[in-house]
Parts: structure tokens; sequence; C-alpha cells
């Protein structure tokens, strides 16, 4: 019974040490992919993820009134949507729809509908594991194909995120921008990583105006150079590479023919509101949590009771084995001149044992003791 018991945890804590290398090294990898579908309530509508930013627009140029209105109230909200379909493959593909929307808040500031003042599609295909984008699926920016693939997508880092420098993805631009690890911080409880990227005034389009607008009034219509540059920076968990807050301060402009800013499109400050921040710090800690258990934690108490069975296990199956239970009878074999032996040994008893005359008294203790 001793042996069985020894064996069958031998068994258990070789098992234990097997399932610990296979959850850090194989189990936990598979794990660090970017879920396909979003959860919970806060931040998720019908499977769409949502992230909803809020500001001010110092100036904004009201095109349908041809004017420029200052102080105006922005709400922009992204909406991200997997197409499940075209997520699969190698490295982790996984595609991404993204449509946001920027308007004013009360709507009345401006003239446009819902006053609506940006409004664009993009759809993404990304590495699920590295962020890094992959050139397939149709990926394209408002309709226009994506060319330049050599970054990684604009909303998420990678897994395991380091303390270095990154290529980031900018959708306005089409092509990635150096954004710069600046140090920790800590945000509701939770350590992230800040990054910040400066994009320099930098052309991107033309936009056919009035002369009038851009210095020239003697042109009835121009197409004005359209300069933009941003001041990003964005909050990682290091783990599950989520973004839980971010801000920019953005300006486009559209220069004259002398090379010169001659009317402010845009001169705007967008950060995540705090329903956005509190949600995505949430949901980090939800992922973070479970890497860690399945990359560290469950390892290692694999690993320590595996260990405890093991030496366990083989105590009771090598150790010295019982006495008096597994041992036969210690008194000697009977040899030649035994049962002369028995006999004496018994006439002497039977004499020792017939009745003795009685012994004379003893003296007793003195007196006092």
């Amino acid at each position: 019974m001793r042996k069985t018991l020894g064996l069958v945890l031998v068994g258990l804590g070789a098992l234990l040490l097997v399932i610990a290398p296979l959850l850090k090294w194989y189990v936990a990898p598979r794990a660090e992919v970017t879920p396909l579908a979003c959860t919970g309530t806060t931040l998720c509508d019908g499977g769409v993820s949502l992230s909803p930013s809020a500001g001010m627009a110092a100036t904004l140029f009201d095109a349908g009134a041809l004017k420029s209105v200052t102080n105006v109230s922005l709400v922009s909200t992204s909406r991200y949507r997997t197409d499940v379909a075209a997520s699969h493959g190698a490295d982790n593909r996984t595609v991404f729809e993204v449509f946001q929307s920027v308007n004013a808040s009360p709507v009345s500031q401006i003239s446009a509908p819902d006053g609506l003042v940006d409004a664009s599609t993009s759809r993404y295909a990304f590495d699920g594991h590295t962020s890094d984008m992959i050139n397939c699926c149709n990926a394209n920016l408002s309709g226009t194909p994506i060319t330049d693939f050599t970054g990684m997508v604009p909303f998420k880092f990678p897994f395991n995120v380091a303390q270095k420098s990154y290529p980031y993805f900018d959708s306005t631009l089409g092509k990635p921008v150096t954004i710069e690890f600046k140090g920790t911080a800590t945000l509701q409880g939770l350590k992230v990583y800040k990054f910040s990227q400066t994009i320099p005034p930098t052309q991107y389009a033309t936009l056919e105006v009035p002369g009038s607008l851009v210095g020239q009034p003697d042109q009835p219509s121009v197409k004005a150079p359209r300069f933009y540059t941003n001041e990003r920076t964005v909050w990682v968990e290091p783990t599950t590479g989520s973004v839980v807050n971010g801000t920019e301060h953005q300006r486009q402009t559209l220069r004259g023919s002398d090379g010169t800013d001659q009317l402010v499109l845009l001169d705007a400050t967008l950060s995540f509101t705090p329903e956005n921040v509190r949600g995505s710090v949430d949901a980090a800690k939800s992922g973070a949590n479970k890497i860690n258990l399945i990359g560290s934690t469950l390892p290692l108490i694999c690993l320590i009771l595996g260990l405890v069975l093991l030496l366990l296990g083989l105590y009771f199956a090598l150790g010295r084995q019982g006495g008096a239970a597994h041992a036969g009878p210690t008194g000697p074999k009977d040899s030649p001149g035994s049962t002369a032996q028995t006999e004496a040994a018994t006439n002497l008893t039977a004499l020792l044992n017939e009745p003795r005359p009685a012994s004379p008294d003893l003296p007793g203790p003195p007196p006092g003791t």
C-alpha cells in the first residue's frame, strides 16, 4: 500500500512538472492575441467596441457658413468591429473595421447637419499578437488603399510592451510615425507606460477653396495645400498592450501660394472621456490578470506542487519498510537436544513451585524510617 501510494504521488508530481512549462510557453502565448469580440456593457454595443473622446476646438472652420467659429465643444466616437470571417490564418491575422465621427455638441454651434465636423472609415489587417499591420484583406482609409504597412495599428500596442519607441500608424498621413516611450505612471491603480508622438506640419492633401480664403482674392478657386500637425500622448497597459487613455492636439491648415498658413481648418484638443478611461482600465486589468494567471501564477504553483509530490512519492516508494508486520517468527528453530532442554526446564519449574519452610523473621527497618 505504501509503495502504491508513492508511485501515484510520483506520477502526479511528474504530470504537474510537465504542465508547468506547457502553461508558460504554449498556452500563455496563445492567450496573448487580440480578442475578436468585445465583452461587457460599458464600452461594448452589440459586439462593437466604442471609444468616446471629448474636447474643445479653439478654432473650427464652418464650411457650410464659410466662416471660422471658436471654442466649439466636440465629441468623437470610434467604433471597432471585427471581420471574423477574415480574421484567420498565419500571423494571428485580425481584421478590424473602424468608423470614426466627430461632432459639435451642441450641434447648433455649426451649420452642418447633426453638427458633423468629420467622419471617416478604415479597415486594418494586423497581427493579433504584435499589432504589426499586414498587407491583405482590402486594408484602406475611407476607400483609399493603404500602401505603407511598416508600422503597428493606431489603436493597440503589442502584448508585453517594451520601454522603447514604436512605428505608430497615423491614419491622416497614411503612414507610421515614431511614438516615443516617455516613462511609467499609475492610472486608477494600474501601472501604465506613457508614449508621446509629435508630427510636424506635413502636407497630406490639397483642398479646392475660393482664392479669397487663402490670400488669393483674384482667383475664384485654388487648390490649396492642406497641412496637418499633431501632438499625441497615449497611456498603455504593458501586459496586454491596451491603450487605456489618450489625448491629442490636432491642427489642420490651408497654405497660400507663399507657403504660409492662411486658413485654420481645425485647432482642437480631444481626450478619452472619464467613462472611456474607466472602462479601458477595467478591461486591461482583467486581461492582464488572466495572462499573468496562465503565464506566471499557475506554472509556478504547478512547479512547486509537482516537486513536493515527486519527492514525497519517492520517499514512500523507496523508503525503509516497516518491521513487525512484515517480519517472521523471531524465535530459534528446533535443534537436536531442544526436547531434552524443554523437559529439564519443566522439572526445574515444578521443583521451584514445591512448598518450602517459612523463613525466619528479618529485622525491620530502624524506628523512625
